[in-house]
């Protein structure tokens, strides 16, 4: 049975991140790449953020008694497979996915610039993974 309590949490999360990185994607690009606490913290709600979806994703996923997924990017195919969200959006998650791998397993320098560009251009893709998912629980 789907516990709606522990994805209401989740969900939480991923708003407390938003806000920040909200706050964050109007700061000018050279004031943030010159600032290491805001790298940092802005890595952190990012990871937070992605672990949050997957989080959410794997409760699906084995609420539902789905095929269990081999990766974390797998994950979201398996919420695309069930139609909770879309091609597009799986693929920018699972994109996501594999960005906090390197994040927390430090696999690489982790490119700042790319960062920069996550919060540009990806912040609305949590917002549409949350209204698909409550979408999805109501």
């Amino acid at each position: 049975m789907i516990d709606v309590e522990i994805i209401e949490a989740k969900i939480d999360i991923i708003f407390t991140n938003l806000s920040y990185l909200a706050q964050v994607k109007k700061v000018d690009k050279k004031e943030y790449l010159d600032s290491y606490e805001k790298m940092q913290a802005t890595k952190h709600s990012l990871q937070e953020s992605i672990e949050a979806c997957l989080d959410i994703a794997n409760h699906l996923i084995s609420e539902q008694g789905w095929v269990r997924a081999e990766t974390y990017a797998d994950m979201f195919l398996r919420l695309n497979e069930h139609n909770i969200i879309d091609s597009e959006l799986k693929d920018s998650l699972s994109d996501m996915a594999r960005f906090r791998n390197l994040l927390v397993h430090r696999y690489g320098a982790i490119d700042d610039e790319r960062v920069w560009m996550i919060i540009q251009e990806n912040l609305d893709d949590f917002e549409l993974f949350i209204k698909k998912i409550e979408a999805f629980i109501t």
